[in-house]
């Protein structure tokens, strides 16, 4: 496919010269140059396998300067991006216009190609249960339901849309293979029209037409966040995690001070240091190991007493941390 690029770029220059002159003396100068620029530019683009970009280029130089030649580049640059059906219509068109001009061998390789495109693309029948629906495929629009006829699509995978004010979006994945004639039916959903109320005033037992949304029974209330909970559950963690820790130390920090007082010679500086160390990271364990206690405490407290949960009226839960001789004691009833 490439090399026909470079073919057709040889004698390119001059009809685009001419096409340009149709729009007048003044004008056909500053239009030949636009022109003849995109089209040298989408040249380079596409030999360097910039598609996309050269598809840009020749587009736009057939829009300053139609000439019917640069519609064969464009179906080219279609069909290296894979967009069958658009090269398709490119091709035709070139047909379309070129005319008796065209080449026999030109005809012939465009008659090859076609049937090469034909092989990549199915017939699509999407019929919408709603008229006036925009039917769209890969999100670019085909029309408006009812079509006139099915649809050209690429082989492969494609998403199937339909769109229209008041209803939700209805949306359909297809797979279709070259060829093929499928049918596909899009059945959208009916829209949900609010009702109006009446209610009856208390004064006068007259009777009056409310906005629907008024009729409307209240939602169920949600239940409160569990901010407590997870809170609570959260600082619980931190607290044994710190407990841990500092156990740790403590446990390192006595076996520092023992061998410090079995070394000999030793002075009594390091003795104590060693000793305030160990008590220090022992103190700070059982703090640790307290406020754990405590905060575990309060998370099972709202873990219990949590109303997401339905509980029976006659059954009362509570929880008391008690201190003892020796420790707490944590004391529940559920």
């Amino acid at each position: 496919m490439k090399r026909n690029v470079s073919i057709l770029a040889a004698g390119l220059s001059f009809l685009l010269a001419s096409s340009a002159l149709a729009a007048g003396p003044a004008d056909a100068s500053n239009a030949t140059e636009r022109a003849r620029a995109n089209f040298h530019h989408g040249v380079k683009l596409y030999n360097e396998g910039s598609f996309e970009a050269a598809l840009a280029e020749f587009r736009r130089a057939y829009q300053i300067s139609p000439n019917y030649r640069l519609l064969y580049n464009i179906a080219q640059a279609y069909f290296d991006l894979h967009d069958y059906v658009n090269s398709l219509k490119a091709l035709k068109q070139y047909v379309q216009e070129g005319g008796s001009e065209i080449a026999a061998d030109r005809r012939i390789e465009v008659s090859e190609l076609n049937q090469k495109l034909e092989e990549r693309i199915a017939n699509l029948d999407i019929v919408c249960s709603e008229d006036g629906a925009d039917i769209r495929v890969d999100d670019i629009s085909v029309g408006v339901s009812p079509l006139k006829s099915a649809v050209l699509v690429n082989a492969g995978p494609r998403r199937i849309t339909a769109v229209k004010s008041g209803y939700a979006v209805t949306a359909r994945v297809v797979t279709v293979v070259g060829r093929e004639k499928a049918k596909l039916v899009m059945d959208m959903a009916a829209p949900v029209e609010p009702q109006a109320g009446r209610v009856r005033s208390p004064a006068t037992g007259a009777e009056k037409e409310m906005p629907a949304f008024l009729s409307e029974r209240d939602p169920a209330p949600k239940a409160p966040p569990r901010i407590g909970l997870i809170t609570s559950t959260v600082v619980t963690g931190g607290f044994a995690i710190a407990t841990g820790i500092f156990g740790l130390l403590a446990l390192s920090a006595k076996s520092d001070f023992n061998v410090e007082l079995n070394k000999i010679p030793n002075t009594k500086d390091n003795v104590d240091s060693a000793r305030t160390k160990m008590t220090t990271y022992a103190h700070l364990t059982d703090a640790f190991g307290a406020a754990t206690l405590v905060s575990g405490s309060v998370a099972l407290y709202f873990l219990l007493t949590d109303t997401r949960s339905p509980k029976s009226s006659s059954t009362k839960s509570s929880v008391a941390l008690v201190p003892t001789v020796g420790g707490m004691l944590l004391h529940g009833a559920w």
